[in-house]
């Protein structure tokens, strides 16, 4: 097994702390893992440095010469893909005396973003057939491997271990034999009431990753799940990863376990898979596991949905402007299916504003689009005088047709924090489309006698 964190912790430790004088292959090899391949030692401390400095997130508990460190890729930073950072989700090593000495949580490697990342592109990958698709449940990753120090099955999510949480962005530590993570007792309870730490028991030595799926979908970043919820939340088995490291698929993991899974796709070209889910409502991305001839490092990429976190807004939160998003994009009708019907005579209003907007911009002649710009963007500022609108991205978006994008980025500007329960907003928009409809008769008028 060769989690590439702990390798370069090793690395590093015996290098300073054990006079370790490593070869130029083995130098080279660590730079590599840190992204940046090099023979020189003294390139890789200093890479070392800036990398998890700057990019991991390593957070630690345990007893006075023992302790589990878990790392993860920091959230003030955009994710860079190089082989150490696609371990950097939620490996867990047990250090003693300072010294890094065993893995004892090696979850699923970071998926990869389809067509969003340039590490998988639709030209290189498009064509790509994957050995197993699933559609993502849309929770919190939790991580089930064996506590060496605690001598028993413990849960831990993505970014602490399962005695921390986080207060208003801050990190609070509770003594290490509690459970303070919201989502580790979760877990636990559910795991408890199903014997889940039975099955899991005969696994030692192995890393279980589930995602716990609640009654709020994570996209909408609800609160904390209180101890009492844990009732309304349900654990699915994600991947399994052997001592040997080899990492197992959904459907290979809940044979091993008899546990439930998310549902599958039928495999076939990612191309073809990202054009099914793009525009689903109801599915935030499908995962597909693509063989590399490394049992260990699969790819994993996520193709995701477009819509599937504006509709969830709507649905509960009930976000206006996510709605004027997906009514723009065509897509109110399957919008008004899985919200409730006061939701949805909402929906209703915001269709009309979208088709009395775009109705009025399609009818503009090209000599007025300089004009319309900016009577439109007068407009919006009457009725959000904190509106940031560029008239001369609304021209250019006119120019080239695209009067959707004008009417998305208009009514978003607009719907911004609005509530669809508040008929104040449907009222707005009104007031606004009556507003504009004036201003562009006025501005067609002049025109005209222009002409003449």
């Amino acid at each position: 097994m060769a989690n590439r964190v702990y390798v370069v912790e090793k690395f590093v430790y015996r290098v300073l702390h054990e006079g370790f004088e490593p070869s130029e292959e083995e130098v080279r090899s660590v730079g590599e893992l840190l992204g940046q391949p090099t023979k020189k030692l003294s390139v890789v401390l200093d890479r070392y440095k800036q990398v998890f400095g700057r990019y991991v997130e390593k957070r630690c508990a345990g007893f006075d010469h023992e302790k589990l460190c878990l790392y993860t890729w920091s959230q003030k930073v955009p994710f860079k893909a190089f082989p150490l950072s696609m371990h950097l989700t939620g490996t867990i090593i047990l250090f003693k005396d300072d010294k890094p000495v065993e893995v004892v949580a090696y979850p699923i490697p970071k998926a990869l973003s389809y067509a969003k990342s340039s590490d998988v592109s639709e030209e290189k990958f498009g064509f790509v057939t994957p050995r197993e698709v699933s559609k993502r449940v849309d929770g919190w990753q939790i991580t089930a491997y064996y506590n060496p120090l605690l001598g028993k099955w413990v849960f831990a999510t993505r970014y602490v271990l399962h005695n921390m949480y986080f207060d208003r962005g801050k990190l609070v530590s509770e003594p290490f034999e509690s459970i303070a993570n919201p989502y580790v007792y979760v877990a636990h309870r559910i795991a408890e009431e199903e014997n889940l730490y039975s099955v899991l028991d005969k696994f030692r030595g192995w890393t279980i990753t589930f995602v716990l799926e609640g009654p709020e979908p994570a996209v909408t970043k609800p609160p904390y799940p209180l101890g009492d919820d844990y009732r309304r939340y349900k654990l699915y088995a994600l991947m399994a990863r052997d001592p040997s490291g080899k990492l197992y698929t959904w459907r290979e993991t809940g044979e091993l376990l008899n546990y439930r899974v998310p549902e599958s796709v039928e495999p076939k070209k990612l191309s073809d898979l990202y054009r099914d889910v793009s525009r689903k409502l109801d599915v935030r991305s499908y995962f597909a596991y693509v063989d590399t001839g490394d049992l260990e490092n699969p790819l994993i990429i996520e193709l995701e949905s477009d819509a599937y976190p504006e509709a969830m807004n709507v649905k509960y939160l009930n976000n206006a402007k996510s709605a004027a998003i997906l009514v723009v994009d065509g897509l109110g009708h399957e919008l008004k299916k899985i919200v409730d019907q006061r939701i949805a005579s909402a929906i209703d209003g915001v269709e009309a504003a979208v088709e009395s907007t775009r109705k009025l911009l399609q009818n503009l002649r090209e000599d007025m689009y300089s004009s319309a710009a900016w009577e439109i963007a007068k407009t919006v500022t009457e009725f959000r005088e904190d509106a940031d609108i560029k008239t001369g991205e609304l021209e250019k978006a006119l120019k080239e047709g695209n009067v959707d994008r004008v009417v998305k980025k208009v009514l978003a500007i607009l719907l911004e924090n609005k509530s669809l329960t508040t008929i104040d907003t449907l009222e707005m928009l009104s007031q606004f489309v009556d507003a504009l409809r004036k201003r562009i008769e006025s501005l067609t008028r002049e025109n005209i006698e222009q002409i003449r």
